[in-house]
């Protein structure tokens, strides 16, 4: 309870600065959750991508099927429906395979773009009480308030937004690189992907 009751004071110290950068916080948070569970089902995996191109290379063209049926996530998705169009035009299938690749990869990165936001704003909104932190101690010496409490609150409010919006933007940038890191290896794997079903039904016609 001490813990909690200690942080609401620190909230309440902080000022009006402090509710947007709580938003942000829990923007974070919520983004986190949301692509942790997402990518858990959507990502195929490099294991399925690298045992997919080994079948496909060695010809067993049933075998790559079955493995992508099975599999769950964007990338076995892909193969299926690429793998579906295996009779049609050669031109039509290249930009096939590319426009489900792009929606793909749109969707594993989707939301993360906001993460990139809440990294640059969080610090940007932690300066501004810092500023009107400042404002409010300057203003009580001004009007010559003989209240050196009030002078002390105006720092204190400087100095909380400040750590807040940092602490923010630190969580932030490593929740963003941890996805930022499985969104390359998930294109990585759909490009090989891409390239190896291309290259094999072009043998194949």
């Amino acid at each position: 309870m001490d813990f909690f009751t200690q942080a609401l004071s620190y909230f309440q110290k902080g000022g009006v600065v402090m509710y947007p950068l709580l938003l942000c916080s829990v923007a974070a948070v919520m983004i986190a959750v949301e692509r942790y569970i997402y990518y858990r089902t959507a990502d195929s995996g490099s294991a399925f991508a690298e045992e997919f191109c080994d079948l496909l290379d060695r010809g067993e063209w049933d075998e790559a099927y079955s493995l992508a049926i099975k599999t769950k996530g964007e990338a076995a998705a892909f193969a299926v429906l690429t793998m579906d169009k295996g009779g049609e035009k050669l031109e039509r299938i290249d930009a096939f395979a590319g426009s489900k690749a792009e929606r793909a990869l749109d969707r594993l990165e989707e939301y993360l773009n906001y993460l990139g936001v809440i990294i640059m704003l969080a610090p940007v909104l932690g300066l501004l009480g810092t500023i009107t932190g400042m404002i409010s101690s300057f203003n009580s010496l001004d009007l010559r308030v003989e209240n050196p409490i009030a002078i002390t609150a105006g720092v204190g409010e400087a100095l909380i937004t400040t750590v807040f919006g940092l602490c923010i933007s630190t969580i932030a940038i490593c929740i963003h690189t941890y996805f930022g890191q499985r969104l390359k290896k998930a294109t990585v794997d759909l490009e090989e992907i891409a390239n190896t079903l291309v290259e094999v039904i072009c043998k194949r016609k």
